[in-house]
């Protein structure tokens, strides 16, 4: 019955926190469960998750209780134990709501334990605690009252020590206390004051002048970044990252200074990215070495909010110009004027608003041509130097595909410099020919043949020893001193 109740399980929203995330290992049965977490209460669905393609389990499990008392029970009693006879302990989590709202850090563990109710008007804090303390042990009882007159608003909040005992009080009762599971406080990080006051004295109280941000709060994320132990695999991390729904990216960022791993994780929608955060946040894989999950906020962060790129950057120009000599001024200013351009002609032709080539390129290009195969013999190479850096290579290849012919364009990682392998002699020509001294994003390019050596094994052509990647240091200094005598 509950292998094909998908949809029940994931709008069951009450009783609240009734329905629990457990992972588990695939081997698990659904008697297993039923065996060890029967003795709670009634078990009202249980449902795995498995495989779209294969039909597999993939290691987790919702199941849910009758009601909320009963599945705080099962959370303290049975999380990290075993079940069944699998060596391996589960751990076992409330299932968050589709449609529950951001949670920050410092107050994930608080919604299952504070409660809001309403109250006489005549009732105190110390009333309010007592009435309460039958259910469990009551770490504070508050009543709300007005800020002028201290007159009782006619509510309050009470916050138990443990789940178990918030539930059992939220069922029980008296019916006139009304009694729901409270919203987590909405505490205030250094973020959020910088910001608040950037925005009434933008001169001198900004966290980052530098980024006059006004688009989204920071809980409107997509991307995590991952710490993890650097022995795991990226195919193992993206099988547990896969668990929940929307994945798109999982990747590792790999930098020798760093002794762990890191990784980069992408979900389509910002309730799958906090919902991973929440459930795999210092949770142990391999066993003895927690993850640490946190928001990408910098890489989610959109340009200027509802600015212009062309406003956005002269912003960062302006603010990095000031206390600079004036040469080092000039070379900023470019570098937002270039930044700028590139990211309105990419903005337009991702909303399909860019029409004409001339828009990317300052040359007249010719129509666009179709690429050649990839397993193609490359008859030439085009020798490719970008200044400051290459435009992206969605664009070069657009731009090099028009020649016709082109087998493939790469730049090498974190240089200037690149490479353009063309099918033809005549198409690397007419390439050199037209391209070279222009501009493309409004970045200079240089567009040379390069120097061949002798034929590989597959038909294709090697560099020679000028266009080795070890000697294009060399080389660009050479092109700028041509520059120079030009």
């Amino acid at each position: 019955m509950s292998e094909n109740r998908r949809g029940d399980a994931d709008s069951s929203d009450y009783p609240p926190f009734s329905r629990l995330f457990i992972i588990c290992s695939r081997h698990h049965t659904e008697n297993d469960f039923r065996d060890s977490f029967s003795k709670f209460g009634t078990i009202e669905d249980i449902w795995f998750v498995k495989d779209r393609m294969s039909g597999e389990k993939k290691g987790i499990l919702y199941l849910q209780f009758a009601r909320t008392s009963e599945a705080a029970k099962a959370l303290e009693s049975m999380n990290g134990k075993n079940v069944g006879n699998s060596p391996r302990p589960v751990k076992v989590m409330v299932a968050s709501s589709k449609c529950e709202g951001p949670v920050r850090d410092n107050t994930i563990g608080e919604k299952y334990v504070r409660l809001f109710v309403m109250t006489p008007k005549a009732m105190d804090d110390t009333e309010l605690h007592d009435e309460f303390s039958k259910f469990g042990k009551v770490d504070s009882a508050t009543v709300i009252r007005d800020r002028d007159t201290r007159e009782s608003k006619g509510y309050g909040y009470v916050k138990f020590k443990y789940f178990s005992e918030a539930a059992k009080a939220f069922e029980n009762a008296d019916k006139k206390y009304k009694a729901i599971f409270a919203e987590p406080k909405k505490n205030k990080t250094a973020y959020d004051s910088g910001f608040e006051n950037y925005s009434r004295y933008p001169s001198t109280q900004s966290p980052n002048p530098l980024i006059p941000y006004s688009g989204p709060s920071n809980e409107d994320y997509t991307k995590l970044n991952v710490v993890c132990n650097p022995m795991l695999q990226q195919h193992q991390l993206w099988k547990l990252f896969d668990i929940i729904p929307g994945l798109e990216l999982c990747q590792y960022k790999y930098d020798e200074r760093r002794p762990s791993g890191l990784v980069q994780v992408a979900y389509t929608s910002h309730l799958s990215a906090k919902y991973a955060k929440e459930k795999l946040h210092a949770f142990e894989y391999p066993p003895g070495s927690k993850l640490i999950v946190k928001p990408d906020y910098d890489n989610n962060r959109p340009y200027g909010g509802n600015l212009s790129p062309n406003d956005y950057c002269a912003n960062i120009a302006n603010n990095l110009k000031a206390g600079m000599p004036p040469g080092v001024q000039d070379s900023v200013v470019q570098l937002a004027e270039t930044i700028a351009h590139a990211t309105s002609l990419i903005q337009a032709a991702a909303a399909g608003t860019l029409t004409s080539k001339t828009e990317i390129c300052n040359v007249k290009l010719p129509p666009a041509q179709p690429i050649a195969s990839i397993d193609s013999p490359v008859a030439q190479r085009c020798f490719l130097v970008c200044q400051p850096h290459p435009p992206p290579i969605s664009v070069l290849r657009d731009v090099f595909s028009r020649f016709g012919d082109l087998i493939d364009v790469y730049t090498l990682p974190h240089k200037n410099v690149g490479f353009v392998k063309y099918a033809s002699v005549r198409s690397a020509q007419e390439a050199r020919k037209t391209l070279h001294g222009a501009e493309i994003c409004g970045i200079r390019v240089k567009v040379l043949e390069a120097e061949e050596r002798v034929h590989s094994g597959n038909g294709d052509l090697e560099l020679s020893q000028n266009n080795n990647p070890e000697d294009y240091d060399d080389r660009r200094k050479r092109l700028k001193m041509d520059d120079v005598n030009q």
